[in-house]
């Protein structure tokens, strides 16, 4: 099926002015008519939805039969009146195809009956907005081009992850919640399967005889360069459940719900890719939390770990240092449950009295070397919280590694990670994700903070237009960062200058060195500072 895709929103309004009986000052809500129109070009869709905040995320049918506000039936256009939208405000909408993508289709579309197809991940963009003005007035995002996709393929996807550090069963030294004897499952939830296992062949995996690997072969529909969103999740049994409520207290709703460091604690990603003529598409092993052999800080053992955070920018969000409070919530929830510190678990940081602002917790074996979190503040003259992140796509969290010292045979020991710059939206930092550098040489003097560059995965990736690179230098000096295709041509100077040492981040946005778009395709960025070189591939869709 071709799919060529352009939502557009047009929008007159009407405006209705109300007085108060008592006042003669004139309020300032108006009401707006809004017409949202999608249009499809040779698709075939067969059932379109808008939902938006205008409706609390509900979906509304749209129409193409010439009724309800639609001019012309069966062109391809399919359209949702919405009366007497109240302003000023602005409101964040988007539109499905009931199509689940597993040849099923939603009705109610929330999640009982599946999601649908959202139609915006089709080219990586965030939810679309429009504005309703003071005088009724409608300003905003108006359109949305979805480029052709080329027809659906169907692929038998391969699913595999590694359980090694989760394992409850003779031998085993990790984390230690996952009991096969129990009958607990591992399995995939994503957009392919409607976010559930009512099918288990499409969703249960099995573990590979000998192993500590799980798998599973499941039969997806999709487009080629389409994002296809997952997550691995832990079905615990009645039998675990009650083992680990003996030991921990009451278990955490949704923990079974992975919360991969590699994504930023976001969904994990892939495309099923053009047709090769083998009809099959094996994902990387990974393992569960991203969780490799020997990233479990033993039994016993505390350790205390330090984060630190420049809280200047928060300024711009309201922050104000000299009544608000600053802390750290930590969003990894196996972690806070075997520790017993509670679900959503806050700690307050101290203030260092140069724009700074640190927390040091002690944490005890078995936990990971990974630490899911993000930063907030209390904001006293609003008696409310501010947190950065958020969502489900990538970076909603920060994620950054522990590592063993190979000073002192690889042992864990107290820790302090680099410091993070305060920032509301995500995408947030995702440090590189090495598992062979568990363990690494770390410099006592420097209060364990490893001297380590670092070359970010680029975000959204695929993307159309623009993507997101960002890096870490840990001292001030001379940085290139250059953009390469296939050929080896550079293709766009992006950094080449002296820069600060921290993070950094850079936009491209699809254009070469002479502001003219490049071509659809794979693209390599590669970074220099100092001795340290990285690459990485990015691929630009049209």
């Amino acid at each position: 099926m071709n799919r060529f895709f352009l939502i557009s929103l047009l929008s007159f309004f009407t405006t209705s002015w109300a007085y108060d009986s008592n006042n003669s000052d004139l309020n300032t809500t108006v009401y707006s008519d809004v017409v949202l129109t999608l249009i499809d070009q040779g698709n075939g869709f067969q059932d379109i939805r808008f939902k938006g905040a205008f409706s609390n995320w509900a979906v509304i049918e749209g129409y193409d039969d010439g009724t309800n506000g639609d001019t012309t039936a069966n062109d391809g256009i399919w359209t949702l009146v919405l009366d007497s939208v109240s302003g000023p405000n602005s409101y964040e909408w988007g539109a499905i195809d009931t199509d689940n993508g597993n040849g099923s289709t939603c009705e109610s579309c929330d999640g009982s009956d599946g999601w649908g197809t959202w139609l915006l991940d089709i080219i990586g963009l965030s939810n679309r907005e429009f504005t309703i003005q003071d005088d009724g007035t409608i300003s905003g995002t108006t359109s949305i081009v979805i480029p052709y996709q080329g027809g659906e393929i169907t692929k038998t996807v391969l699913f595999t992850v590694d359980m090694t550090e989760w394992l409850d069963e003779e031998g085993a030294t990790g984390m230690r919640v996952f009991s096969v004897s129990n009958g607990d499952q591992m399995q995939v939830r994503g957009a392919f399967n409607g976010w559930n296992c009512d099918d288990p062949s499409n969703c249960r995996m099995t573990r590979t005889p000998g192993t500590n690997i799980f798998s599973l072969a499941a039969n997806i529909t999709g487009f080629p360069d389409t994002n296809i969103e997952y997550k691995y999740y832990m079905e615990l049994s009645d039998a675990s459940v009650q083992e680990l409520e003996s030991n921990y207290g009451t278990i955490f709703d949704g923990i079974g719900w992975e919360d991969s460091p590699q994504y930023g604690g976001g969904n994990r990603i892939f495309v099923l890719g053009p047709d090769d003529g083998t009809n099959v598409l094996e994902l990387d092993l990974a393992g569960y939390y991203d969780l490799p052999a020997g990233g479990v800080i033993p039994t016993g053992q505390a350790v205390s770990v330090t984060f630190t955070i420049d809280m200047v920018n928060a300024q711009s969000n309201g922050f104000n240092p000299q009544e608000d409070s600053v802390y750290i919530s930590i969003q990894d929830r196996w972690l806070t449950y075997l520790q017993m510190l509670g679900d959503g678990y806050n700690v307050t940081a101290l203030e260092n009295f140069d724009g700074t602002y640190s927390v040091t917790h002690s944490f005890t074996g078995p936990f990971p070397w990974h630490m899911v979190y993000t930063w907030g503040f209390y904001d006293v003259s609003l008696s409310s919280q501010m947190q950065e992140g958020g969502g489900f796509g990538f970076g909603r969290s920060r994620a950054r590694y522990q590592h063993a010292n190979s000073n002192s045979g690889c042992l864990w020991g107290d820790y302090s990670f680099p410091l993070d710059i305060w920032q509301l939206e995500p995408p947030l930092l995702v440090e590189e994700y090495e598992p062979e550098n568990i363990c690494v040489s770390l410099e006592v003097k420097n209060n364990n903070l490893p001297h380590k560059y670092y070359l970010g995965s680029n975000y959204p990736n695929p993307f159309n237009p623009v993507t997101k690179i960002n890096y870490f230098i840990p001292y001030e000096e001379y940085v290139s960062l250059n953009i390469y295709n296939l050929k080896g041509y550079k293709v766009k100077s992006l950094v080449n200058l002296k820069t600060k040492a921290g993070l950094n981040q850079v936009k491209w946005d699809a254009t070469n060195n002479f502001g003219r778009p490049v071509a659809a395709g794979v693209y390599i960025y590669r970074i220099e500072a100092g001795e340290f070189r990285s690459s990485q591939k990015m691929i630009f869709l049209k």
